[in-house]
């Protein structure tokens, strides 16, 4: 699969249905009181999961990378894993 964040394109490998229902929780649990009650440590440990999932070795993936566009790309694939992003609701129909 293969996602873009701000012109760069990752290719990542598909999500299982385990790992999707795990991802559906975690995700759960970070946002379980809305988003301004975010925790950083849960939130980053949700996309650690995710790059987890995402990459073979994540810390080589990213490594040239500032932090920030890290997170962006590791938010882009969890919400695609996740159906919550644009393209994923039009696939879906939603």
């Amino acid at each position: 699969m293969k996602i873009e964040v701000e012109g760069k394109e990752f290719v990542v490998k598909n999500i299982n249905y385990s790992d999707k229902l795990g991802l559906h929780g975690e995700f759960a649990d970070v946002y379980r009181n809305g988003t301004e009650k975010v925790k950083n440590k849960e939130f980053n440990i949700l996309l650690g999961h995710t790059a987890e999932i995402a990459f073979h070795k994540p810390e080589d993936a990213l490594k040239e990378y500032e932090y920030d566009f890290q997170l962006k790309v590791l938010m882009a694939i969890m919400l695609e894993y996740l159906g919550l992003s644009a393209s994923a609701k039009k696939e879906s129909g939603g």
